[in-house]
């Protein structure tokens, strides 16, 4: 695919016309490797960390509720934000790894 270099391309901390990143100019086309042509992928994201369960619950209780009860995902969003506030960040945490579905590349200048 061919992308080809507006004036978007260009920053506030430059006044040349051309991409701030790959440095081709106004007009003609994004390099290959420019970071402003993406593409969307899938990843997955492990992160360890504790949470509070009544005493009792086993493994299977635990995940239960995580998993299949009404608790919803999106409460460990706030978990989380609360650990990375303690800590600072959750990079000691987490592990990424890419799966696939990549999607057709597109400008985002």
């Amino acid at each position: 695919m061919t992308f080809y270099v507006t004036e978007k391309a260009m920053r506030p901390a430059s006044d040349k016309r051309r991409c701030f990143y790959c440095l081709a100019p106004i007009g003609d086309e994004h390099k290959q490797d420019c970071v402003l042509v993406k593409k969307k992928v899938t990843v997955q994201m492990k992160i360890s960390y504790e949470i509070t369960v009544p005493a009792s619950w086993e493994k299977h209780q635990i995940e239960f509720q995580r998993n299949d009860g009404s608790w919803c995902a999106d409460n460990a969003i706030s978990e989380l934000e609360e650990i990375a506030e303690k800590e600072g960040c959750l990079c000691n945490r987490a592990e990424f790894e890419y799966i696939g579905g990549d999607s057709k590349p597109f400008l985002d200048e």
